[in-house]
């Protein structure tokens, strides 16, 4: 270890740098004078009684008197350094006293403003809007993934949703064994690329129905969570305001409303003949 390393691991422990450099100086020899361990330790001579001092009290270092002349001589570090980590040790014990009774002022304090501040509940607490496109297909990925028992899902054209985004927001439910419900609209077999997402879907559990036009775009999410996608009717290109609505009635009813058109819906599309 060098001498500036043996420095900072003394400062660690509580000393000063002066106070540090003063305690090493001395461990050099037997013993020295004021002056000597000032001149060792780069110490200026007006603060060397000072230091000195400090580290007789401290432990680490004894005086003694030769006639007129004051020598003062190093404490063995084995005696001298576990003294050092005590009183940190007291010293850390005595900040965390005192911060556990702030801790506790505080707690008694703010406590009472908490509860004044949640007494009211916000009306609207349970219903978000989400307007950016990719803010809605992050919440609908990220209800799919915590989904426990159920989705349920009516779908039309457009979607947000890329082929591929499309694929893996079904995937990791189906893969998980969460019942798996989707009420497409017969218009979907139309494109080659429909056809492909809906047997894919099919084959990993996704059990679909075929209607002629679902009411809205709609995800609801074991019976509890309902994410609806609702299209602006004035604007020709697909522009979608979302809800993220918590509302156990709300999911309730459209989980009827779900399950009305389910039983409504065929098993396969009904397309025109020019449709493969």
């Amino acid at each position: 270890m060098s001498d500036l390393q043996q420095l900072d691991e003394l400062v660690n422990l509580g000393l000063t740098r002066y106070e540090a450099a003063a305690y090493l100086a001395l461990l050099e020899r037997q013993d020295f004078t004021p002056s000597q361990v000032a001149t060792r330790a780069q110490i200026p001579r007006q603060r060397i009684y000072d230091v000195l001092g400090t580290l007789c009290s401290r432990g680490l270092c004894v005086e003694r008197h030769s006639g007129r002349q004051r020598l003062f001589q190093a404490v063995d570090p084995a005696d001298a350094l576990p003294g050092l980590l005590a009183e940190k040790q007291r010293q850390y014990e005595a900040e965390l006293s005192r911060q556990q009774q702030q801790t506790q002022q505080l707690v008694t304090t703010l406590t009472p403003l908490y509860q004044s501040g949640h007494r009211t509940q916000d009306p609207l607490a349970y219903i978000e809007v989400l307007s950016e496109p990719r803010r809605i297909v992050e919440r609908g990925a990220t209800l799919a993934q915590s989904a426990q028992h159920s989705i349920c899902v009516f779908f039309s054209h457009p979607s947000l949703l890329s082929y591929e985004e499309g694929l893996q927001l079904a995937q990791n439910p189906l893969r998980r064994g969460i019942s798996y419900r989707t009420i497409y609209e017969h218009s979907i077999w139309q494109e080659t690329d429909s056809r492909e997402f809906v047997r894919q879907c099919q084959d990993w559990g996704q059990q679909v129905r075929f209607v002629p036009e679902v009411p809205f775009k709609m995800q609801l999410f074991d019976s509890r969570v309902t994410l609806l996608s609702l299209q602006d009717p004035l604007v020709g290109t697909p522009s979608f305001t979302a809800l993220s609505i918590t509302h156990p009635g709300l999911a309730n009813m459209l989980q009827i409303a779900f399950e009305h058109l389910w039983q409504q819906g065929t098993l396969t599309p009904q397309v025109t003949p020019s449709e493969s």
